[in-house]
């Protein structure tokens, strides 16, 4: 992989990095995130008990998306620590280079295919 397509892949990260921060921040109103805690806020809308049930389903929605927005920053932050120690682009498991198309789709990938098919 040459520094080019390295660098374009870390601008595409830094981008990545950047929307997910700000979905989390609107989702929790902080700053730093805690994949250990939750901090979704709770959204009160009402005493009455639809209201209630509303705001409990309302809250496990952010709740279930919080979570998969911190993976997802977790996984883009590890890529981007990759790039800088001049690891990134090759497979956790066996070693080898993914797929360049493998990255295009997903850059954040820490598997290559061969590897990721054995997985599942």
């Amino acid at each position: 992989m040459d520094q080019q397509f390295i660098d374009q892949f870390k601008a595409r990260l830094l981008d990545q990095k950047n929307k997910i921060s700000g979905q989390l921040e609107g989702i929790t109103h902080e700053k730093s995130f805690n994949r250990d805690k939750v901090q979704a806020k709770w959204e009160s809308i009402g005493d009455k008990d639809e209201d209630n049930a509303l705001e409990v389903a309302d809250f496990q929605d952010s709740v279930a998306l919080e979570r998969n927005l911190e993976i997802g920053l977790e996984k883009v932050k590890t890529a981007l620590k990759k790039i800088e120690e001049g690891k990134f682009g090759l497979c956790e498991k066996c070693g080898n280079s993914i797929e360049e198309e493998r990255l295009l789709a997903i850059p954040e990938a820490n598997l290559c295919m061969i590897c990721l098919k054995k997985k599942v």
